[in-house]
C-alpha cells in the first residue's frame, strides 16, 4: 500500500541549470522579436513602408547617418547649411529630401525643407528650368538664373535659365503642358530636378514624380 504524503510537506524538485538557461535564452529572445516587431510597426512604419515600396523597383533606402553621395549639381543647395533627412537612390534616380538652414537669398528665413526628385538624361543643358509662380520660394532660387517673362504664358510658369536659347526651346516644349503647376523643373548639365517640396513626401509621390520624370526626359527636344 502506498503511503500518503504528509500535510504541509513540499515536494522539492531540482530543474537542471542547462534547462533553465534554455528557457531563459528563449525568453530573452522572444521578448527582442516582440520589441522589433512593436517598433516595426508603429514607430518605424513609415520607414518599412518604404523600404518594401523601394525593393522591387531596384532602389535603396539610405538614413542617417548612411547617405549615398548626392549629385554634384545639389552643390548649390548643399552649400546652405543643409541636412540630408533621406535618399532613395536607384540607377538612373535619386529621390531626396534636405533640409537648408539658410534660405535662397532674398527669400525670407529658413529653414526649409526640401522634396527633390533628380533623374539623369541623355541631353546636356545649360541650368534651365519652370519656376512655378505660386511658390514664394523654389529649389530653382538656389541657382544663378534669369527670368525669361515674356516667353510663353505666366499664369503658371516662369522660363529661367542661363541661357535665352535653351530658355526658349524649353518654353516651346511638352514640358510646360506635362509639368502641375505646384512642381518646380530645373534641368543642368544631365540631370532633370523635379522640386516638389509641397507635396508629401511618401511613396504615391515618389511614383507619380517617377513616372513625370520619365515622362519628360522622353519629350525634351535637344536645348539648342
Amino acid at each position: 500500500m502506498v503511503g500518503l504524503m504528509p500535510i504541509g510537506e513540499v515536494i522539492q524538485v531540482s530543474v537542471p541549470f542547462r534547462v533553465l538557461a534554455v528557457a531563459v535564452v528563449i525568453l530573452v529572445a522572444s521578448g527582442g522579436v516582440f520589441v522589433v516587431l512593436v517598433r516595426r510597426w508603429t514607430s518605424h512604419r513609415w520607414r518599412t513602408a518604404m523600404a518594401e515600396w523601394a525593393r522591387p523597383r531596384r532602389l535603396t533606402v539610405h538614413l542617417p547617418p548612411d547617405h549615398a553621395p548626392l549629385p554634384a549639381v545639389l552643390t548649390p543647395v548643399t552649400t546652405h547649411g543643409s541636412q540630408t533627412l533621406l535618399i532613395v537612390k536607384g540607377e538612373l534616380l535619386q529621390i531626396v529630401q534636405l533640409q537648408t538652414t539658410d534660405p535662397p537669398a532674398g527669400k525670407g528665413s529658413g529653414p526649409f525643407r526640401w522634396n527633390l526628385l533628380i533623374r539623369q538624361i541623355e541631353s546636356q543643358w545649360p541650368a534651365t528650368g519652370l519656376r512655378p509662380v505660386s511658390h514664394r520660394v523654389s529649389a530653382l532660387d538656389f541657382f544663378s538664373l534669369s527670368s525669361f517673362p515674356s516667353m510663353g504664358e505666366t499664369d503658371r510658369f516662369v522660363v529661367f535659365g542661363t541661357d535665352s536659347t535653351p530658355a526658349r526651346v524649353l518654353s516651346k516644349s511638352m514640358g510646360r503642358a506635362l509639368l502641375p503647376p505646384d512642381v518646380g523643373l530645373l534641368l543642368i548639365d544631365r540631370w532633370l530636378i523635379l522640386d516638389f517640396s509641397t507635396r508629401p513626401f511618401d511613396t504615391i509621390e515618389f511614383g507619380r514624380m517617377i513616372a513625370l520624370a520619365d515622362q519628360l526626359a522622353g519629350k525634351l527636344p535637344a536645348p539648342n
